[in-house]
């Protein structure tokens, strides 16, 4: 191996055992990815003892023995869990005094399994709207955490009421979607008012893009109704998703869910928007296991040898992405306790029909990764239709001058426009002080 990744080999280990174990279906197809990892014979036909051994407290086994008694899924959610417990059984060679009584005090294996509870006959779900995306490209959404050059799709532990066994699931989360929405709509509010981003003040698109900042005093800062009011009037899409403008902390009256992926261990929670009138036991036989539904793609950079005096690299990278052709299901709840105004109902509808024109979500649009078809946002049991875009457009025409002069003005607080102020001990102006502090 070389004397420099023999001493880093742990970190070696932890970086590439969760790629590996995401990337195969079965626990032989995870020993053959093992060995070819590491460029190891799997048969043994390169070590002069042998095929490759196990070593277990009670003596030497040989591997395609201890594979043939490893339940894979038990073998995904501990390596999920704790790369490092492997990994460091894998560096240290050395005999330790007393590790057999050490391994002794190891709980002894237990059949898989975990709490069961039972379901109702139907699941009572929120008043909500939602849709069946389909994959029509690969879909990327980044994971926590980095593996060597491998990126990860984003996962998050569920127990399948139905079987009582847990899982690590794929899914992309609401705020990504949410953060997604938010430019979508503040965009084309600021197309129908005839301006773009850099036309209005910075920290005015800071906060209709990106939510705001919390300022100094923000959090303890006065409400001021009349100044919140009118914001939500003048701007529906600000209404929807809110943040912090005006130092006035506001919640929006969209809910983004996630984006659930439509596999057998998620069967519980989507058989009711799905396939109402089928057994959820039945139905969720027919479905793949979330396991199954991603694949490694393997991407590169070309170095350009050819160019004079060239330093470029090759580069290698593999990407999990979710395998075309798969469904996910999403929702999204409108909820305030005065209720939501019709026009920011309408300015949702205008998103959503925004949204399917432009079918993509997740990461990696540039290498045509996440694009979705899907058909209109439907009401959930005991929601109400959203009113016609045009509800949205027409009021937008009508308060287009109030929207501009509102979008120029100059930065304002409860007491009027904000006066610069001079401190006694006047300090050098650098760019750190310009900034406000933590992004919502």
């Amino acid at each position: 191996m070389g004397r420099d990744r023999f001493g880093s080999r742990s970190g070696e280990y932890e970086d590439m055992l969760v790629p590996l174990v995401v990337s195969e279906t079965t626990c032989l197809g995870f020993y053959r990815a093992l060995c070819q990892r590491f460029g190891v014979s799997a048969s043994g036909a390169d070590h002069e003892y042998g095929p490759i051994e196990a070593w277990l407290p009670e003596g030497r086994v040989r591997w395609d023995r201890v594979l043939g008694a490893i339940d894979y899924s038990d073998l995904r959610l501990v390596i999920h869990e704790c790369p490092e417990f492997f990994a460091s059984f894998a560096t240290c060679r050395d005999e330790i005094e007393g590790e057999d009584d050490q391994f002794d005090q190891f709980p002894n294996p237990a059949q898989s399994g975990g709490y069961r509870p039972v379901l109702p006959d139907a699941l009572i779900q929120p008043r909500s709207f939602r849709a069946i995306w389909t994959l029509t490209s690969p879909m990327h959404h980044g994971a926590d955490e980095k593996h060597g050059n491998v990126q990860l799709f984003r996962r998050h532990k569920v127990n399948d009421p139905l079987t009582g066994r847990s899982a690590f699931v794929p899914f992309v989360s609401g705020n990504a979607v949410r953060g997604l929405w938010r430019d979508m709509v503040m965009g084309r509010w600021l197309q129908l008012l005839g301006l773009k981003e850099t036309d209005i003040p910075p920290f005015r698109a800071h906060s209709l893009l990106a939510g705001g900042t919390v300022d100094k005093g923000s959090d303890g800062a006065k409400v001021n109704n009349e100044i919140r009011a009118k914001i939500r009037r003048i701007c529906p899409p600000w209404d929807l998703f809110a943040g912090c403008i005006e130092q006035q902390i506001m919640s929006g009256r969209g809910r983004i869910g996630d984006a659930t992926l439509i596999c057998r261990e998620n069967a519980w929670k989507v058989y009711e928007a799905i396939a109402p009138g089928i057994p959820v036991q039945d139905w969720a036989a027919t479905l793949p296991e979330a396991c199954t539904m991603t694949k490694l793609r393997l991407g590169t950079r070309h170095k350009h040898a050819d160019i004079l005096e060239s330093e470029g690299i090759q580069m290698l990278w593999n990407t999990e992405v979710l395998i075309e052709g798969y469904q996910m299901l999403h929702t999204i709840q409108l909820w305030n306790m005065t209720g939501v105004d019709p026009v920011t109902s309408s300015c949702l509808n205008d998103l959503l029909t925004y949204f399917r024109d432009v079918g993509q979500v997740g990461a990696g649009a540039a290498h045509s990764y996440g694009h979705i078809a899907f058909d209109p946002y439907a009401p959930g049991p005991g929601a109400v239709a959203l009113p016609d875009p045009s509800v949205y457009l027409e009021f937008v025409e009508k308060n287009k001058g109030e929207a501009i002069e509102w979008l120029l003005s100059p930065k304002t607080q409860a007491g009027g426009p904000i006066k610069p102020q001079k401190s006694k001990k006047q300090k050098t102006f650098e760019s750190r002080d310009l900034e406000d502090h933590g992004s919502l």
